[in-house]
């Protein structure tokens, strides 16, 4: 026996069952460890199936000690299958191709599910895939339960794919094109199987379909519905033939196969006219809802088409401390092909697992790796460190030494520095010195420039020239503190800028030409030429407010405000 082995567990609408398998060198699979428990299948309670699973397969776990890394199936009505024809490509290529048909056929985003897919069949022109997919969310709150009971889940993958493989590892020779029923509480799977291609059809026709039934007519709960059917199915009732409730067990029963019938035929008709597949030469049938007394027959004698129970255990080994599973083997056919995996070491498994997760694994199983290497990097670096601790224990040393040299020389750079700071203040006090001296020859210099510019223009004086003074930076400031403390919040503005000074300036023009008339329009182009003179003074950044006025004859009255240069200030 080779060391090849695989923890599997089916959770399943109404039971978990959990198996270790090994495998030999032949590829022959041995069921070495098994448990199986039960849980209300009730749909109503599909919020507390998590709960439900966890609680149910702890306890067996922890009884027939199994543990690990845990390869999963997912229910049918949890799963979606899909499948697809695309034109066949290149390798290269077919990942974008099937991603864009995942995302026409996945009806979520693709960010909101976990999907796979398989390549059924290649024929050169056209390519089949299996498309599967949960939502994120089921598939989390699938590992986090199977993670409280102790089985850390490696792998998740659909019942529908599990069953085919259940199928194929069992019946190799089967030649002819097949039907394989798989019931269970929640759903019905329809595998149509045509040597390696394959189809599926997930419907929701199952046990609990009859459950229901008994319920409405026997007017009780879901749970006490499924308790009746267990018991008269089972053939463990007292109840009397003519009784309400084992009448409403048959007639439930009837419905049941009559609309399961109606479904095999119209997905029969279905798959033959798509695929261009032979009529089923047999058909199988597993499940918990197979197990109905005459079942295979009564289904049989409807479809015209032979019915056998499919027996998953068939090819599989089973050890004595598995020997339980063998009554339980209608509903082990996903439990096997999770464990075929064995069998084809070399195919990648279609998985399910949530990203987040399978990150994690693959985390987990480097460590070892990452111990190692840091044991190493321990071990590579003690030589030097301990050379080196000597280097810093000598330096530390040396600089105790140089401490003592530099102690009456950072005396020296304190000394230093004051010094520095007392030469930039004068410094400061000789460049406002000057800029007095200078503002005090600029007066003289600007009365020189402007009276150049007036001699320029002829028949002109000035009459009167006042200094603007701006407001001093004290005065700003106080200004600003004041508004600061008047404001809701409180909050302080940004500290003014002192404005730059102004002059206002007034003065007439003579019109020779028009003594006793109203100035001519020349008159006033000489004005304004004589403005725009002084504002190109180097004195003066600007000329403000103009304003002229003729109203005496002979006489242009003007006045203007010029702005004073702060580089050559007056």
């Amino acid at each position: 026996m080779s060391s090849s082995r695989v923890f599997a567990v089916d959770s399943g609408a109404g039971h978990v069952a959990s198996g270790v398998f090994t495998a030999d060198k032949g590829g022959r699979l041995t069921l070495e460890q098994f448990a199986l428990e039960s849980f209300n299948p009730d749909s109503t309670l599909e919020e507390q199936w998590n709960q439900a699973v966890s609680q149910s397969i702890a306890p067996a776990l922890k009884r027939e000690k199994m543990a690990g890394a845990a390869t999963v199936s997912l229910p049918g009505h949890l799963t979606l299958t899909k499948f697809v024809k695309t034109p066949a490509v290149e390798k290269a290529k077919r990942d974008k191709i099937i991603q864009f048909e995942a995302q026409q056929n996945i009806p979520y985003p693709l960010e909101e599910v976990v999907w796979d897919k398989q390549i059924v069949s290649d024929d050169g022109l056209d390519l089949e895939v299996l498309l599967g997919a949960v939502k994120l969310d089921v598939a989390e709150g699938l590992c986090a339960a199977l993670e409280q009971a102790g089985a850390s889940v490696e792998v998740i993958a659909p019942s529908a794919l599990a069953l085919f493989r259940a199928f194929k590892y069992n019946y190799p020779d089967a030649a002819d094109s097949v039907l394989v029923l798989n019931i269970g509480a929640r759903s019905t799977h329809l595998l149509f199987i045509d040597k390696q291609r394959f189809f599926v059809r997930t419907i929701v026709l199952a046990g609990n379909t009859v459950t229901q039934a008994i319920a409405e007519e026997i007017k009780q709960d879901f749970t006490h519905a499924e308790s009746i059917k267990l018991q008269v199915l089972g053939g463990q009732s007292d109840l009397p033939e003519t009784s309400p409730s084992r009448l409403a067990v048959t007639n439930a029963v009837q419905a049941f196969t009559s609309r399961l019938q109606l479904e095999i035929t119209r997905s029969t008709v279905n798959y033959r006219r798509q695929y261009g597949a032979e009529q089923p030469a047999c058909v199988y049938v597993a499940g918990g809802g197979s197990l109905i007394p005459d079942f295979p027959a009564t289904l049989a004698d409807k479809i015209k088409i032979p019915v056998e129970r499919f027996d998953p255990l068939r090819k599989v080994e089973i050890s004595s401390n598995a020997s339980s599973a063998k009554a339980y083997s209608a509903v082990l056919a996903d439990l096997v092909g999770l464990a075929t995996r064995l069998t084809n070491t070399a195919e990648a498994p279609f998985n399910l697992l949530p990203p987040s997760i399978g990150q994690a694994i693959a985390f987990r199983r480097e460590q070892p790796f990452y111990v190692a290497a840091a044991a190493l990097v321990v071990v590579a670096l003690a030589v030097p460190i301990l050379y080196y601790h000597d280097v810093v224990s000598t330096a530390r040393a040396a600089e105790q030494d140089l401490e003592v040299t530099l102690t009456p020389l950072r005396s020296l750079k304190s000394a230093n520095d004051a010094n520095l700071e007392k030469i930039a203040e004068a410094g400061k006090q000789i460049t406002g010195i000057q800029g007095v001296a200078e503002s005090k020859s600029n007066w003289i210099n600007f009365f020189t420039d402007v009276q150049n510019r007036l001699v320029k223009v002829e028949d002109v004086w000035l009459d009167k020239l006042q200094v603007l003074r701006p407001p001093t930076a004290e005065e700003l400031a106080a200004e600003a503190a004041a508004a600061a403390s008047s404001s809701p919040d409180g909050t302080p503005t940004a500290a003014p800028t002192v404005p730059p000074l102004r002059l206002s300036l007034s003065g007439h023009l003579l019109d020779r030409k028009n003594p006793d008339q109203k100035v001519s329009q020349e008159s006033f182009a000489r004005v304004k030429d004589l403005l725009k003179s002084i504002g190109e003074s180097q004195f003066i950044s600007a000329v403000e407010n103009e304003t002229f006025n003729s109203d005496q004859p002979g006489i242009l009255s003007f006045e203007f405000i010029l702005v004073v240069n702060p580089k050559k200030p007056l």
